[in-house]
């Protein structure tokens, strides 16, 4: 019985071995690997597009690839034009808006200046001065260290800001080439995609091949359904985001809740980055209703996010609410924020995992 035993953990303390090493592969070889990732992933999604144009419309596989290829990239151009246009115009707008901000801007820190800070300042010379002597060399030395290094620290972020300028301007070039490969491979990967599959098949074990099989089919399931819940939750958060400004009577709503949807997809800060500043500045401003109605829009928008994304995640990945729920509440404690997208896609593996049958298997080779 205790030999028995051994041998489950010893199995166990195997498999856990091979998860960890796969883990470590991955991450190290991602930066090599991940655009040929990104090729198969378009070619897959390209690849019911391309059989229907060459079984219904009768095109060779060469032209419907690129057919569908240059499909994909207009209307990509297409959506960028439009996001473009409607920049140039609220670019017009703000042009002309924002020096009368600023302006008022300028007049409330002179007013906040002139009201609270010189006075404050005036009372602190005069208690300053009515220290004695050492109190007051004690203070400046305090002041001019914290001065040194407020100076200090300003100029090494500055220094090292500007170190990393030519980095980032020595990335261009290889996201030019990163993305011509990617396009080549795609089509590559699309004109001999049956074939592919074949060779494939050929280097998996039979006896896996099967589970393998069903657990990529329940991973196109699960990646499909979670791409369509976060589309739908962004979708909803524009409608309402729209809507809210239409209500308020803000000027060029299409355009913020197009950069509203942007930037809802940013983990941890979403829509967030955009009010936060804009409700600050509008209290700053003494704009006091448009502050009232961004904040309840805002707050409305937060509720529904969290109410809706734990059913809608649910409903497309074929999991309980509350398993998806839990999930995500585990994942922010382990992770903060970032849990609420790792936990997702954590539970994702793990059901694709166990609907194939990989679990089980896992779990029949622990057991002996």
């Amino acid at each position: 019985m205790q030999k028995s035993l051994v041998l489950q953990m010893v199995r166990f303390f195997i498999v856990i071995c091979g998860f960890i090493t796969i883990g470590i592969i991955f991450i190290y070889s991602f930066n090599f690997i991940y655009p040929l990732l990104v090729a198969v992933i378009i070619s897959t999604i390209m690849y019911p597009f391309i059989n229907l144009l060459e079984k219904k419309a009768k095109l060779p596989r060469f032209i419907s690839i690129i057919f569908t290829m240059i499909s994909l990239l207009l209307i990509f151009f297409g959506l960028l034009l439009l996001i473009i246009t409607e920049v140039y115009q609220s670019s017009l707008f703000l042009a002309d808006q924002i020096p009368k901000h600023f302006h008022s801007f300028v007049l409330f820190l002179e007013s906040i200046f002139n009201n609270h800070l010189l006075p404050l300042y005036e009372r602190l010379i005069s208690l300053f001065h009515s220290l004695g002597t050492e109190q007051q060399v004690t203070i400046t030395e305090y002041v001019r260290s914290l001065t040194d290094f407020v100076a200090s620290s300003g100029t090494e972020f500055l220094h090292s800001t500007l170190v990393k300028v030519p980095a980032i301007l020595a990335i261009i070039p290889g996201s030019l080439t990163t993305i011509a490969f990617i396009m080549l491979a795609t089509f590559m990967i699309s004109n001999d995609y049956e074939n592919l599959k074949e060779i494939t098949k050929r280097f998996i074990p039979k006896r896996a091949g099967k589970s393998i099989h069903m657990l990529i089919s329940h991973l196109k399931l699960a990646i499909n359904g979670f791409l369509k819940a976060q589309l739908t939750l962004i979708f909803i958060s524009a409608c309402i985001i729209l809507s809210g400004l239409l209500v308020l009577q803000v000027d060029h709503a299409l355009t913020i809740t197009l950069f509203a949807a942007v930037v809802d997809l940013i983990p941890y800060v979403g829509t967030g980055i955009l009010f936060i500043p804009w409700i600050l500045y509008l209290y700053a401003m003494s704009d006091y209703q448009l502050t009232i109605g961004l904040s309840i829009l805002y707050m409305i928008l937060i509720i529904s996010r969290q109410i809706l994304e734990p059913k809608i995640l649910s409903a497309n990945i074929g999991i309980h609410p509350l398993i998806v729920l839990t999930g995500m509440f585990i994942g922010i404690q382990l992770w903060g924020f970032a849990g609420l997208l790792i936990a997702p896609i954590i539970i994702v593996l793990g059901n694709a995992c166990y609907q194939s049958g990989i679990m089980q298997i896992i779990w029949n080779f622990i057991r002996g």
